[in-house]
This record gives structure tokens, sequence and C-alpha cells, in this order.
């Protein structure tokens, strides 16, 4: 194991969990109240250029990428004004620094352009924009680069002061030339990824691209000039995949505290994914596998957190790109940062949705395994916060407006609906209800909510639009459509999406066929007592508890389960796909059907009360599109057959957690049987699969001997988390999973 593998190792093991980016927060405490009298894009671009001016720029001998940052635990005096800065009326992330990840920069031409290029671009289009607001703009845009330029001189002469001259030419180059060479296209999306995750955006979860699609040519270019060869790339891509981990804190963002974790607050990437997509399909619908695709592969290293790899899967690669399949499977097995997705299954639904198959092809994985049509579509949720706009609002459109992040109808998501909806059934004397009466209530209710979600993101949008430059991100200067069009990326895409996720699906299927298994088919209950049973949480009902437990579920692959399981699905994202259409067509926005819940599964689920699947109260629902923990009795293959009868083209992502026994794949016969088994699933139209790989009594006794487990890594939703820095409920959750 290298230096670079090493140190990235100990970084996310053994930093202190309250390590504190302390320039960052000690520079910024400084500038908080500076340029107020600036509007905001130029007030960002001078505190940006202030900042990374007086940043260190920290280099290890055996760097091969620059760009670190400076953590360390703060002093008592530090955490006090710490603790007084992040709630300063002020503070920067909150007036200036707006977060600007959740997405893909347009890395491709960032790639051709280098920064001297795009701000050529910026320069000429100062030339032809009418308005102030727009030149405001623009300014702020080129004094960014400018910024980054100066940054990255600073680190060039830092290296040929330290005597690494190779370093400070490829660092010399990155700021003054278009990239020519595989290594100064690395080190120039290294440096743009770490300013954005480490100096700017916190969380920034930013997805950094096809990479090797945008580097391949560069590559191939470099091993015919004789100036590369294979095993210098793998050792860069290593040390790139290294430089990810070190910008990390301890701890889980989604269920983690400032109690037992780093949070954003402290470094800013704390626990962001970072998303590397590879292979999938070109712009002609062809397999796009090269040999950068293999190095990306080979070069994963099981330990770490980020990059997260994203394999975008094209039907029979295990049987064209066999040596690729085998290195993907055995990582997968090492339970690495990795997942995969089937191409031909989101291309499907991106198209159902209305995208031009050219802006299709160009989708990503960003978030927690949500999907984005690419660099030209702005999630609605993004920055720069809906706040900004308050100026240009009307009292009447900040009522209207004065709605939460939605992400389900009810409080407690999906299930909630359900049993609404079977309360209401059940009160109906002397009616025939039929399963189908469930089927009409529950998306009657989900309807309500979307066009109440669409005709919100309609009203907000206008808003946007109405100063579009009157804000800035840093990605703005990485958006090939914000330069050209002088307009912050949130306002001016050409698409605008949010997430419509069908939560806890596995818990509300399970309903339907309970209720349909109990009470329509088999009898053995009448709705009134199934009702009373569940308001009562089974209490005095030991024999209805029995019953719903015992009923089929989804992941047992019976007839009846995968009926519900098909109708559900399919009805559920047809609806979406269908509620978009007129403002699709009218503004260019919609909503993804997805089914997503991340860690939400456990929140909602404890404040809930029982369902009729024999899920007793307050206890969590199911995950993603992961059955319930503990029904899928059947075995894997039963399970995965299950999953196939979620719809081929209706679906953007999912996650499936696949909780494998190490002991089920062991040695070269194991490894084989997985990569057929796994390749069977993705070839008959599986959506995502990612993989943890641990004995079940090893998570147990980690909980009771952390120190002996640091290096369980574990999948949690579209993340790794080290197992032992989870809190107690998301890791009893974990091994729920596995028993």
């Amino acid at each position: 194991m290298n230096r670079n593998i090493e140190e990235a190792i100990h970084s996310l093991r053994e930093k202190p969990m309250f390590a504190t980016s302390a320039e960052r927060f000690l520079i910024m405490n400084e500038l908080k109240s500076s340029y107020k009298e600036l509007p905001q894009p130029l007030r960002f671009s001078k505190i940006l250029s202030t900042l990374l001016s007086r940043v260190s720029t920290p280099l290890e001998e055996y760097d091969l990428i620059a760009g670190r940052i400076v953590d360390r635990e703060l002093s008592e005096e530090e955490e006090r004004m710490f603790q007084i800065h992040i709630v300063h009326p002020d503070y920067p992330t909150h007036r200036i620094f707006w977060p600007s990840g959740h997405c893909a920069y347009s890395w491709d031409a960032v790639v051709r352009k280098g920064l001297v290029g795009l701000r050529e671009i910026a320069l000429d289009r100062m030339k032809e924009v009418d308005t102030e607001g727009e030149r405001t703009f623009l300014r702020a845009v080129i004094e960014t680069y400018d910024a980054i330029i100066a940054y990255t001189l600073r680190y060039a002469e830092a290296a040929r002061v330290k005597g690494m001259n190779r370093l400070a030419d490829t660092l010399t180059r990155v700021a003054t030339e278009k990239p020519s060479d595989f290594v100064t296209a690395l080190q120039l999306l290294w440096i743009i990824t770490l300013i954005d995750c480490s100096y700017v955006s916190e969380n920034p979860t930013l997805t950094v691209g096809r990479l090797d699609q945008i580097l391949y040519p560069l590559y191939q270019k470099d091993l015919a000039r004789g100036v590369l060869t294979k095993e210098e790339a793998k050792e860069y891509i290593t040390d790139y995949y290294c430089k990810h981990n070190l910008i990390m804190g301890r701890g889980e963002h989604q269920v983690g505290d400032p109690t037992n974790s780093t949070t954003f607050r402290r470094i800013a990437n704390f626990d962001a994914p970072q998303y590397l997509l590879l292979a999938g399909t070109d712009e002609r619908g062809e397999l796009a596998v090269n040999e950068l695709t293999e190095l990306f592969a080979e070069c994963i290293v099981p330990a770490f957190k980020n990059p997260v790899v994203v394999v975008r899967y094209v039907k029979d690669m295990d049987k064209s790109c066999p040596a690729l399949w085998k290195t993907l499977c055995e990582r997968a097995l090492a339970s690495s940062s990795l997942m995969f997705y089937n191409d031909e299954n989101v291309l499907a639904a991106l198209l159902r949705l209305g995208l031009p198959e050219e802006d299709a092809r160009r989708y990503i994985h960003f978030g927690c395994n949500w999907c984005s049509p690419g660099d030209n579509s702005a999630w609605m949720v993004s920055s720069p916060q809906s706040k900004h706009y308050d100026t240009v609002r009307t009292p009447e459109e900040a009522k209207a407006l004065d709605i939460p992040y939605m992400r389900t109808r009810s409080k407690h998501s999906w299930p909630e609906d359900f049993v609404e909806v079977m309360r209401e059934l059940s009160q109906r004397e002397g009616e025939s209800v039929t399963i189908e009466d469930f089927y009409d209530g529950f998306f009657a209710r989900m309807s309500e909510f979307i066009d109440r979600k669409l005709a919100y993101l309609s009203r907000e949008l206008s808003v946007r639009k109405r100063n579009p430059s009157s804000a800035i991100t840093f990605g703005d200067c990485f958006f090939t459509d914000s330069v050209k069009n002088a307009q912050c990326f949130t306002a001016g895409a050409k698409y605008h999406f949010e997430l419509q996720a069908f939560q806890m699906f596995g818990t509300v299927v399970d309903c339907f066929i309970a209720v349909d298994q109990l009470v329509f088919i088999e009898k053995k209950l009448t709705l009134k007592e199934l009702m009373a049973a569940v308001d009562a949480d089974f209490e005095g009902y030991p024999h209805v508890l029995a019953l719903c437990r015992k009923a089929e579920k989804y992941g047992m692959d019976t007839e009846l389960s995968n009926r519900h399981v098909e109708r559900l699905s399919r009805d559920a994202s047809r609806l979406v796909i269908e509620k978009n259409r007129p403002y699709f067509e009218k503004e260019k926005l919609f909503l993804v059907p997805c089914m997503q819940s991340d860690t939400w599964h456990l929140k909602y689920g404890e404040g809930y009360g029982a369902t009729p699947d024999g899920r007793r109260a307050y206890t969590p629902y199911s995950q993603n599109i992961r059955p319930a923990n503990g029904v899928a009795v059947n075995g894997l293959s039963a399970m995965l057959q299950s999953v196939l009868h979620l719809p081929k083209d209706g679906l953007v992502s999912g996650a499936l957690n696949l909780d494998l026994d190490p002991k089920q794949f062991e040695g070269e016969n194991g490894r084989a049987a997985f990569c057929a088994l796994f390749a069977s699933y993705l070839n008959r139209g599986g959506l995502h699969a990612q993989v943890s790989c641990a004995d079940v009594k090893d998570l147990i006794d980690a909980k009771e001997h952390p120190e002996d487990h640091r290096d369980l890594l574990v999948r949690v939703t579209g993340y790794s988390g080290v197992f032992v820095d989870m809190c107690e409920r998301l890791q009893n959750d974990v091994i729920e999973r596995l028993k």
C-alpha cells in the first residue's frame, strides 16, 4: 500500500471527530461583514478571492496531484468564536456562499477550454450583454476565474520551493493554458473540485463527471507520444481518489448530529459523496467503455468513501467487457463505494418524460442516488436559496410559496396515506369495498399532492426568472449555459426538475398485499377488524398480528406479491409522468419519478403507528426500492426476481442495497457465481444495486468493540459509511438488513 492510500485511510478512520477547516473558518469570520455595499455576485467573488489568497497551499513529498486543506481541532477560544460565527446573521454560507453542488458541471467544456479559455468566453460575452445585472454577473465570473488562477499559481510556487518541479509545471499549465495532457486535465479538475468542496459549498455532493470519456482523448494522445504510461496514469488516478477522502470528516450526515459527527459546518465536505461515472453509452447509443474505464475501475480502493463510482451498466456488458466486469464485481464484493445503474432503464424513463434523446443521454446521478438529466438541468432545491428572491416576491407570492421542501403528502410518508385510506374505507357501512377502492383512494391522494407540488414549483421558477442575474454560485462559473446566458443556473438552465420519490415503497406495497390477501381473497379478517388492530398497535390482537406477518410480502417472488408490486410501481410512475406533461411543454419543468427514501425510513417510521403489513408502531419503514427488512425469506434470487417487477421505463433512480454474507461468495468460484447472478439481474432489467458484504457477527461485535473494526465500510443509501462512526439506530438498521 503506497503512502497516499495509507494517509487517506488513516484520515477517514482516525481524523478527530471535531476537526474543523480552521483556516476557512478564521478567514471567513473576519470577512463575514465585508463588501456589504456590493451586489451578491461581486460580494461572492471578492470574498472568495480574499479567502483563496490567504489559505495555505500544503503539500506532501508524495503528492502527484496538488490540493489539500488544513483541518484540525480548534482551541478553546477558537471554538467559542466558531459557535458564535455559525449563528451570525452574516454567516457567509447563509448569505453569500450558497452551495453549488448536487449536480455535475460542464466538465467536458472545462477540460477543453481550461481556466483561461473559460475566462475568454466570459470576456467575450461581457461585450455582448445589455443590462448592468448581466455585466455584474459576468464580472463576478471573471473575478472567480482570476482567484482560482492566482491560487493555483501560489500552489505552483509552493511546489517549486519544495523541489517538486514536475508538479509545479503541471500547476502552472493549469493556470495559464488549455489542458493538452491527461495529468494537467486531472489536476485542473481536482483544483476546481477542492475549492468547491472545501472552501465554498457545505454538503457539495458534486458529480465529478464521466471522467473515462472526458479524459480519454488526452490519455490516448499521451500514450502515443510516450509521455505517459498506463501505470503512471493509474498512480495519478489513485492519488486523485486519495485527495477526495482527505477532505472528509467523520460520522454520517443524515442521521448523525453534532455530538457524533464532524458536520458540514466544521468541514464543508464532511460526509458528502462525490460521484464519478463510468461506462454507459455515448451520444450514438453505443457502448462507451475504453481502457481508461478499466483503469478507473482498477484503482478503486475498497476502504475509501469517495468518490462514489457509478457504473452505467449496458446490457450484456458482462460479456462484452468480461475483464472490466470481473474487476467491478470484485470491488463490489469488497464493499467498495460503488453502485450500478441500468443505462437502458434510466434512458427509457427520461425519454418518457419528454426529453430529446441527445439530452437524455447526458444524464448523471448525484445526491444520494438521485438522477438529473445532466449539466443543462437545475434541481429546484439547489441554491441559491429561495430566500434570496424574497425581495422580488409579492406578499401573495410569499404566502403561496411558504411551503417547505415537500417530500411526501403526509407527515409520515406514503404509508400514512395508505392507512388513512384504509380508515376511510373501513367506515363505509353497508357498502361493498374492494382492493380497487384502495388503489383509487391512494392514487387520489398522490395525485392531489403532485398537482400541488408542480404548481408550487412553477410559481417558484417564475420568481427566480424575474431577476436571473442577481445571484451567483461557484458552479455558475462552470456551467456553459450560465456564462452564455449571464444568469444564475437555478434560474437560467434549460431544464428545471424536482424529485418525486415513492418513499417507503416496500412498506406500502406490503400493506396492499396484506389487505388484499387477508380481507378480500382469504376473508380471514374484516376491514374493521384489521383497522382496529392497527390502531391498537396489535395489542390485544395477537392473531391479527400473526396473520399480517405471515401474509405474502414484496421480495418473496409470489404471484400475488409480484402483481401488486408491478401495478403499484407502474401506476405511480405513470401518474408522475402524465402530471408533468403540461409543465414540461410550457416551461421545461418536471418531476423525475424515483423510489428514494435515503435514511428517512428511520425518522418517518419512528414517528408513526402500526401498519397492516404487520409492522409495529414507531419502527422503521422499508428503505428505497428494497423490500422491508426480514421479509425476503425465499433467498437472494427470489428478492431480485421480485424487484424485476418494477417498471423498466418508469423510474430514473432508486437504491437497492444488496447485503451479502462474505461466506456466500468466497473464493474464485464464489466470485464467479456473484458475477453471473449480478449480471443476470441487470441484463433482465434490474434498475440498480449496491453491495455491502459483511458478516453480521462482525457488525454486532463492532458495536461493542469499535476499536477492532474501524475498517468496516457499509453502504447507507447513495454513499458509504464507516460502520463504527454511525449512530446506533443506523447501525441497528444495517444489522437488520443483514439478518
